[in-house]
């Protein structure tokens, strides 16, 4: 990758993400492995530990899940600046539609969030760590939206695993005022929003998508109708009990950098639909 595109995909990563780095409502710290495992998915969070016990047994075995992302995770034997001991190795990473390219979109974001979702680390454990994680890279987006090549890379991953993948991770979003829609809004109407609704009937997969995190400035897709938007939590007395201001993206007051007005969606289209630890997770 050339250094002046490289640079044009790094200023997109940034507009593109909330404030945060988020999988699932949590905002993780850069840096490798995810320190805020142990607090997001242990008993101060989600609790996730608890399911993988008996009775319950719920590790993701023999399920396949993927991760769509502005960039993907490193893989050991594939990228030369991947780390040999990560906790978790992914199945199969694209670039949009097509086999991953060596050393191409590696994104520590991207791996974080792999690492919440699949990581088999004793101290550091994932949600599904036993689960099979299917991650595509959208890359750089050269036109004014990147909602096609967003939809391409989405149903690239839902069609993994012979068509067989319960469940996909976004952890970004597209801005209102590059949807080429004239006088666009939070209608269910968005490409990429109609993309997730139809994947999601079709493919049978469920879109876990970032609720308008951060600053605001990224709410599409959550005004979709058939995924899951999820925002994040702040602590109060040391547990997980209030969504945090920077989800509130039209309430109380409404103050943007990102956006000109108010980011709600239209009509019964809710704009969180579950909370999840949290904010400042270290």
């Amino acid at each position: 990758m050339s250094g002046l595109l490289r640079q044009g995909w790094i200023q997109q990563l940034a507009q593109r993400r909330g404030a945060a780095l988020i999988i699932g409502g949590a905002g993780l710290a850069v840096g490798l492995p995810a320190w805020g495992l142990s607090t997001s998915v242990g008993p101060e969070g989600i609790d996730a530990l608890q399911l993988h016990a008996e009775p319950y047994n719920l590790t993701g075995k023999k399920i396949a899940i993927g991760q769509v992302e502005i960039g993907r995770p490193s893989v050991f034997g594939i990228d030369k600046i991947a780390l040999e001991n990560l906790p978790f190795r992914v199945a199969q990473v694209l670039q949009l539609e097509r086999s991953g390219i060596a050393d191409e979109y590696v994104d520590p974001h991207a791996t974080n969030v792999a690492s919440v979702m699949i990581s088999q680390d004793k101290f550091l454990t994932g949600v599904a760590p036993d689960a099979v994680l299917f991650s595509a890279a959208i890359g750089p987006i050269t036109e004014f939206s990147g909602q096609p090549e967003e939809c391409l890379a989405s149903q690239a991953v839902a069609l993994r695993n012979s068509g067989d993948v319960r469940a996909i991770n976004f952890s970004f979003g597209e801005p209102l005022n590059r949807d080429p829609r004239p006088e666009a809004l939070l209608d269910g109407n968005a490409l990429l929003t109609q993309c997730i609704d139809w994947s999601e009937r079709v493919h049978d997969v469920l879109y876990v998508i970032a609720g308008n995190q951060g600053g605001g400035g990224i709410p599409i897709p959550t005004d979709n109708f058939n995924g899951v938007n999820v925002a994040y939590s702040t602590q109060i007395d040391g547990r997980f009990v209030k969504v945090d201001f920077a989800n509130l993206s039209s309430e109380p007051t409404f103050s943007s950098p990102r956006s000109a007005r108010p980011e709600s969606n239209e009509g019964p289209r809710r704009s969180i639909n579950l909370v999840a630890p949290g904010s400042r997770i270290e």
